[in-house]
């Protein structure tokens, strides 16, 4: 029996909202949709929902700022966000504010579905297997993965969900290389044929080596290979 679930869209151009509604109940989901922040921010509070659809378009700053405060109520809610930003600079700003992933506008109707049930299954499959040990990267920075949060020898550590999947993917085969689609595969579960770009996958290690690195210019353990492919050393 496939999986059902409920989806929250805050989507303030009612074409698009009323686009977002009709291709998710059509792929079974059960929908609510709110046009404000304000109408959703209870809503995404009460725990209900599987997948959070935000455009952060309603209000950019406050957008992030709740994401943010979801994230520490909720930790596991899985937040995908619709942006017209095209700077990667600020994406990486907001998505260390606990974004799983981001497209960006126009975007595809029936791609931003196969993509939200694809990272809404791999995120209960992970949530079931909880790692136990702590993930240490040389003698500085020690990392809990059931607390989504560590140490190092500039304090401590706060990670979003989305960044500690990635970090335990890449600390389990440390020492390789790793490409951004394998990741994409492996940590958010979209499958090959999507052919998703790789944009997140680049916003969230930038993330991750501004958390984990003493220089994030001249990165000690979390390393891009190439122009799509990156290698966690320890």
């Amino acid at each position: 029996m496939e999986d059902r679930f409920k989806v929250l869209i805050i989507e303030q151009e009612d074409s698009v909202r009323e686009g977002l509604v009709s291709v998710f109940k059509h792929h079974h989901f059960d929908v609510e949709a709110v046009e404000n922040g304000a109408g959703g921010h209870e809503k995404a509070h009460s725990g209900e929902f599987d997948l959070l659809l935000l455009d952060t378009r309603v209000d950019e700053a406050g957008a992030f700022e709740f994401c943010a405060e979801l994230r520490a109520s909720h930790p596991g809610q899985v937040v995908f966000m619709l942006t017209a930003d095209s700077d990667d600079r600020n994406l990486i700003d907001h998505m260390a504010m606990g974004a799983d992933d981001f497209t960006s506008v126009p975007f595809a109707y029936t791609d931003l579905v196969q993509r939200a049930k694809a990272l809404l299954r791999r995120s209960r499959l992970q949530g079931k297997t909880p790692r136990t040990e702590p993930m240490k990267l040389g003698d500085s920075v020690e990392i809990d993965s059931l607390t989504l949060s560590g140490q190092s020898s500039q304090g401590e550590l706060a990670f979003t969900s989305r960044e500690m999947r990635v970090l335990e993917y890449l600390y389990d085969q440390r020492g390789k290389t790793i490409e951004a689609q394998e990741l994409l595969n492996q940590v958010w579960g979209y499958p090959r044929y999507l052919n998703t770009e790789t944009r997140t996958v680049s916003v969230h290690i930038a993330t991750l080596v501004n958390k984990i690195e003493r220089d994030p210019e001249d990165p000690q353990f979390l390393k891009r290979m190439g122009e799509q492919s990156y290698q966690l050393s320890i």
